[in-house]
């Protein structure tokens, strides 16, 4: 659906799509998972817990309340993985023989999109850090270029970092012995 929206120059190809590892939106909804079942425990503590004294109300009387709380408590939560899946699948990375673009969906409304032609590419960083990352081999990938805001080229979390940057130095590569 993203790809059919670039405009591509008429003898420019894509060599490179990534997305994301799948790894982080995988983790984030397993922790999203968790903050759903977290109401049912501390629920199941609290009744157990309250059993043991006598008091003056009983929980069962608020259960229509609880379950409303709950419900709307699972909305939340249930956008949050919408979000977390939304960013995942709309946020890009293409490579072409001529240029290097950045898709960001920043929220569900807002999109950056961010582009630099590759003969202005200078250097590419990765940054590989902690023990899973290197198992599932994913990292965060550094384009600098001869602008002042390199920062907008910071691809977080990808799959093969060194393969998408050995794809980027050749594309760079040919495209400066094109241009001269």
């Amino acid at each position: 659906m993203l790809l059919e929206k670039i405009r591509l120059k008429d003898d420019e190809k894509i060599l490179k799509t990534s997305r994301q590892h799948w790894f982080n939106p995988t983790i984030k909804t397993a922790g999203s998972v968790f903050v759903i079942i977290l109401p049912l425990l501390v629920m199941a503590y609290i009744d157990s817990t309250l059993s043991q004294f006598e008091l003056i109300f009983d929980l069962d009387e608020f259960i229509p309340e609880m379950l409303f709380l709950y419900a709307f408590w699972i909305l939340i939560v249930w956008c949050q993985i919408a979000y977390i899946w939304t960013d995942y699948y709309l946020d890009l990375l293409i490579v072409t023989n001529k240029r290097m673009i950045k898709i960001d969906q920043v929220s569900f409304f807002s999109r950056s999109i961010g582009s630099f032609r590759l003969e202005r590419l200078q250097d590419i960083n990765i940054h590989i850090q902690g023990l899973i990352a290197t198992l599932l081999d994913f990292g965060d990938l550094e384009a600098e270029t001869a602008s002042a805001s390199q920062d907008e080229f910071l691809l977080r979390r990808m799959p093969d970092p060194r393969g998408i940057k050995s794809v980027i130095l050749e594309a760079a590569d040919e495209a400066v012995s094109r241009s001269g």
